[in-house]
């Protein structure tokens, strides 16, 4: 790796300080936020060239259009054919995504996500007693299908089974206005997650914009009331690059 010598205007050294698993746009699109956040690149001033990045990096300038093409659809970079590409703003905050693993940080999550619907051809999966919870299933349940975003990077497509009964006593609008645990807290005295590694089937890597058979991170979960009832199961499938799980182990 070399640094791009006499304009200062970045250091490559660090472009491949992550794990060798991950993917090389992801390693730059970090790079190239850090840049920006730390003022190498500053606000207002072109970026070096494509071409210039690429042969500093060592990496093709396909790899290189990916990362930035990231970086402008979160807004801080815009490129201006014959001119160059600007800086616009700093990031707004991290990139990575922690999955959550206790209550509050899933009601926390929910409330800063965007969400589009999705239709729903056919259910990827139904409610069952799994593994991983002794749950009772209910009767009926209502289905509901979301892409989730951070800022504007499509990261998660979600099913969820909610009790049918919590949806008639809410209204089904409700879930268009209101993120999803918040509706869900009353009614849960219980919730088990399991976490696995799997990879990108053709929809999935349609909706969130990855390639097929790209890593992802499926996370189910399952709810249960005061009765031992499932009154929702959900499973999220999640980019695999742009998404970490977080423990603190001490």
């Amino acid at each position: 790796m070399s640094k791009t010598d006499t304009s200062g205007t970045t250091d490559m050294t660090s472009a491949f300080a992550f794990a060798d698993a991950t993917p090389i746009y992801v390693k730059l699109v970090m790079l190239f936020r850090g840049n920006i956040e730390s003022g190498i690149w500053p606000v207002g001033e072109n970026i070096p060239p494509l071409q210039t990045l690429a042969d500093d990096l060592g990496v093709s300038r396909a790899t290189v259009r990916q990362a930035m093409s990231f970086l402008e659809e979160e807004g801080i970079i815009q490129g201006v054919r014959g001119r160059g590409t600007m800086v616009l703003a700093k990031p707004k905050g991290r990139l990575w995504l922690p999955v959550a693993d206790n209550w509050p940080d899933m009601v926390l999550q929910s409330e800063q996500v965007e969400a589009e619907w999705a239709e729903i051809e056919k259910p990827l999966w139904e409610p069952d007693l799994s593994d991983f919870t002794d749950g009772k299933l209910v009767d009926a349940y209502h289905v509901l299908r979301r892409v989730l975003s951070q800022n504007g990077v499509p990261y998660l497509v979600g099913t969820s089974y909610i009790d049918q009964r919590i949806a008639d006593a809410v209204g089904t609008e409700a879930f268009a206005k209101q993120p999803l645990f918040d509706i869900l807290d009353p009614y849960l005295a219980h919730i088990d997650q399991s976490v696995r590694i799997d990879a990108a089937d053709a929809e999935t890597a349609y909706l969130i914009d990855i390639p097929l058979n790209a890593p992802t991170v499926v996370v189910r979960r399952a709810g249960l009331n005061a009765q031992g009832e499932i009154v929702y199961q959900g499973e999220g499938i999640l980019r695999g690059d742009f998404v970490r799980v977080e423990r603190d182990l001490a």
